[in-house]
């Protein structure tokens, strides 16, 4: 097994653990892969994408946790990152490769340099139908709709029929948002600040997408537009009220699979029961009974 320790200290000492959010990143690489592994089995034959990779604190924290997949791709839209990634992770860990992709977002705008990047569709082209499973921590949470919709096509793209994806995000569900409109998230979600029909809810109108809410039926409505459908759901504690066990909201969906000959469906098989002829069965009996109670 790779030493890691030498790796994450070198994220420690980058600036760019500041641009994902600043904490011991082999603390929230740990337990990102906590609430994975929970959520969707993996094993050496799963193909997986670290969607949204950053400086690779989930990738490697999956091996840490004993994860060794038949291939690891992570992407990113940062330069900087997939440079760090290029330099401190993939000599170390087998199987494991990174992108540069296109792409724009007004929260990380100011970290993307002008380098040639490969393009969506050139990545669909590489990997159609290819993952297993696929992840995305802390990226859901800072996209706008349309950017939402694209990267679910996306993603849904290179998944092979049947596989996983999970991302995180902020629900807006009955729940979630009375706490919002009560002032109780712990999350700073302006509840004056509600747009698309009170769909989408965001923090600070200068950088909205530092966070980004969306109502629970316009996700599942994006996610079944790129082909998944939503099949499992961990919610997180950032709606405040003790709810939760991560931070944000974890969603799992599942591309649609590639459907069977009706007559290949193996259906379970129903229980032949010969009808009863008693003429005092018991629903006979129960009949009789109300007739006399109600005098009919």
């Amino acid at each position: 097994m790779a030493d890691l320790a030498p790796i994450y200290d070198e994220m420690r000492a980058s600036p760019m653990n500041d641009w994902v959010g600043g904490s011991d990143p082999e603390l929230v690489g740990d337990a990102c892969i906590a609430i994975l592994t929970r959520l969707l089995p993996l094993g050496g034959q799963s193909r997986i994408l670290d969607f949204g990779c950053g400086i690779g604190r989930g990738l490697v924290s999956l091996h840490k946790a004993g994860v060794r997949p038949q291939q690891l791709v992570g992407m990113d839209i940062m330069p900087p990152v997939i440079d760090f990634c290029d330099q401190h992770i993939a000599p170390h860990l087998p199987n494991t490769r990174f992108e540069l992709m296109e792409g724009a977002n007004d929260h990380y705008d100011r970290f993307i340099e002008q380098r040639e990047r490969k393009t969506t569709t050139a990545l669909t082209e590489a990997y159609r139908d290819n993952f297993t499973d696929a992840y995305a921590f802390s990226v859901f949470t800072h996209l706008t709709q349309a950017d939402f919709q694209l990267m679910l096509n996306f993603v849904s793209s290179m998944l092979k029929p049947g596989g996983r994806f999970m991302f995180t995000c902020f629900e807006l569900n009955e729940f979630s948002r009375h706490m919002v409109l009560a002032g109780q998230a712990i999350f700073p979600l302006d509840r004056q600040r509600m747009y698309e029909a009170d769909d989408v809810f965001i923090a600070n109108p200068d950088d909205p997408l530092a966070f980004i809410a969306f109502d629970i039926d316009l996700i599942r409505q994006m996610v079944w537009q790129a082909g998944m459908a939503v099949t499992k759901v961990s919610y997180g504690c950032w709606m405040g009220g003790g709810m939760g066990d991560g931070l944000q909201d974890a969603i799992v969906c599942t591309k649609l699979p590639a459907l069977k000959a009706v007559d290949d469906v193996k259906m379970t098989p129903l229980v032949h029961r010969e009808p009863d002829a008693r003429p005092d069965k018991p629903a006979s009996s129960l009949k009789k009974l109300l007739r006399h109670w109600t005098g009919r």
